[in-house]
């Protein structure tokens, strides 16, 4: 039978970053498993917002630390993850001003270049918009976004080069198990690979994977839908990433051109029972929806077509924050999932952190306690100050 000190269940950019961290910090021999293709969840379809407007000590400073690892990436390994970085507004009423204002200041205590701007300061940073006087927002220069499946790409050749073994297209079936402890785990080839420890990172297909061993955790998979508009030929836009509080939207430009456009209400997004058949397209009620509210805020998408849109998934936890450490009542398993559309901006910091903890390398801004996967049962959620789960 095939030993590794580390197995790693999911090829997304968790599972990527993770064998990355434990390659280059000498931790121990490993393996990752990927059961289809790299980013063929949650990171296929993400957005990779970069941003660090958090309202947590804890996740701002992980979003730092990932920002700044993803800024220097290309430097680092000499690989091309389209890095890009226009800035980020966050738009709320003045109602909220006071809210935005302490989450600002924190950010800012931390090291992070944000403001919070008044109506004027966001026409002058967007003269193609409509903005209220009432209206203010916190504007983040340093945020970005990179291309998420050529980033996970870039991100597992690196962890082969340090070392690691990646195999694609195999399906882990089972758990080896004496007890309460996983030993390693059963493929779907027939093989068993025996493990120090076994790190399930396999996003929406975690849950069940978790369940199907006797360890139900509140795992949930959704199905939140992104729309894309091309931007009318003309039109002063400033191509800007923005988070809409006002009308419950973000935007972004994608590097295609396009403008992807998305609700930052998951609660009434479709819960997916089987993550391997679902449906990936969007709705014409969707596609309406998002250009009309979009239009609010830049009239010329009224004018805009639509390329459609695509389903994507996300795997969310009741806080919205993810599960992240031992596997209550087992021993030699670990969970990392439940990210709820903040994998991509915290995955540099949760695969140095997971590292760390399990194996050889320095700590950084994750704490284990935060997200703990006991913590529901001990009823001890983590506390957002966002109605909007999706901005933490």
């Amino acid at each position: 039978m095939e030993q590794r000190d580390f197995v790693i269940v999911g090829g997304g950019i968790m599972g990527a970053m993770m064998a990355l961290r434990l390659a280059e910090s000498a931790s121990g021999s490993i393996l990752l498993v990927e059961k289809s293709y790299p980013g063929a969840g949650s990171t296929g379809k993400s957005g990779a917002i970069l941003r660090q407007h958090y309202s947590h000590k804890v996740t701002i400073g992980m979003a730092r630390e990932s920002l700044h690892w993803y800024c220097g990436f290309e430097d680092q390994y000499g690989l091309d993850i389209s890095f890009n970085r226009p800035g980020m507004a966050f738009i709320c009423k003045e109602t909220d001003r006071e809210n935005l204002e302490r989450n600002v200041q924190l950010q800012q205590s931390l090291g992070v270049d944000t403001t919070v701007i008044d109506s004027q300061a966001l026409r002058e940073l967007e003269p193609a918009g409509s903005f209220a006087d009432e209206e203010c927002a916190a504007w983040e220069p340093e945020a970005g976004n990179v291309n998420p499946v050529q980033t996970v790409h870039a991100v597992l050749d690196c962890a082969i080069r340090a070392g690691a073994d990646v195999r694609i297209g195999v399906r882990v079936t089972g758990f080896l198990r004496d007890g309460d402890r996983i030993q390693g785990i059963e493929l779907d080839d027939g093989n068993c690979v025996a493990a120090g420890m076994v790190i399930v990172a396999a996003g929406p297909w975690a849950g069940k994977l978790l369940e199907e061993a006797g360890v139900p955790l509140p795992l949930q998979t959704l199905r939140p839908e992104q729309a894309y508009f091309e931007p009318p030929a003309g039109a002063r836009e400033k191509r800007l990433i923005y988070g809409d509080l006002t009308n419950g939207l973000y935007w972004k430009p994608e590097l295609a051109g396009w403008t992807r456009v998305g609700l930052l209400d998951m609660n009434d997004d479709a819960v997916v029972d089987d993550p391997d058949h679902y449906d990936e397209g969007v709705s014409g009620e969707f596609i309406s929806k998002c250009r009309e509210r979009l239009s609010r805020r830049l009239p010329h998408y009224c004018m805009s077509p639509s390329w459609g849109g695509v389903a994507a998934l996300y795997t969310v936890t009741p806080d919205s924050h993810p599960l992240i450490g031992p596997v209550p009542g087992l021993e030699g398993i670990w969970v990392v999932s439940g990210f709820s559309g903040h994998g991509f901006k915290m995955a540099p910091a949760v695969g140095r952190g997971v590292a760390a903890a399990i194996g050889n390398d320095q700590a950084g801004h994750f704490e284990a306690n935060f997200f703990a996967p006991d913590r529901f049962t001990r009823k001890a959620p983590i506390e957002v100050s966002y109605g909007y789960g999706i901005l933490g």
